[in-house]
């Protein structure tokens, strides 16, 4: 498991329409929401569709959803996502590993899943570990927490709540 206030791991993507996504792509201009989710898994759509109905809200936050799936996903599901949404596959689980821990990915699939907040610059602000009962973050959590990343102090990386002035 990650740690709070760490840089985020290397994650690559194979998104949907063929090109290679890196998160650092992003880095000095858009903080993340990483969701690492099972393609065809009704919980997993539910939730991906609740990220996507909030592409205004992420757009205005400066954020980019970057969905990393271990399979392909459904055609219709992937048809049904907006452009800012970026669906991509981690058809090898390295960065799943990486994110959610090494007994991650047993022979049966995927043990875990996750949600993961960053600021622009890939520090960790938040993140949430999902097991089977597929406990999703409300959209409402992921959202104060983009809010609590907007707030953060600039010049010293330490948010302006936690402050001693």
């Amino acid at each position: 498991m990650l740690r709070t206030r760490q840089i985020i791991p290397p994650l690559t993507l194979h998104a949907l329409n063929g090109k290679t996504i890196c998160a650092w792509d992003f880095k000095q201009k858009k903080n993340l929401i990483i969701a690492f989710l099972h393609a065809g898994c009704v919980p997993c759509d539910d939730f991906l569709r609740q990220l996507a109905a909030e592409s205004v809200v992420w757009k205005e936050g400066e954020a980019v959803v970057l969905a990393a799936l271990l399979e392909s996903p459904p055609r219709a599901l992937a048809d049904s996502l907006p452009d800012t949404l970026i669906v991509g596959v981690d058809a090898s689980g390295r960065a799943a590993n990486a994110y959610l821990g090494r007994d991650t990915l047993s022979p049966a699939g995927v043990a875990r899943l996750g949600v993961f907040i960053t600021d622009r610059y890939g520090e960790l602000f938040a993140q949430w570990q999902v097991d089977a009962t597929h406990d999703f973050p409300d959209i409402a959590a992921i959202r104060l927490w983009l809010e609590r990343v907007e707030m953060a102090c600039d010049e010293c990386s330490v948010p302006l709540w936690e402050r001693e002035d």
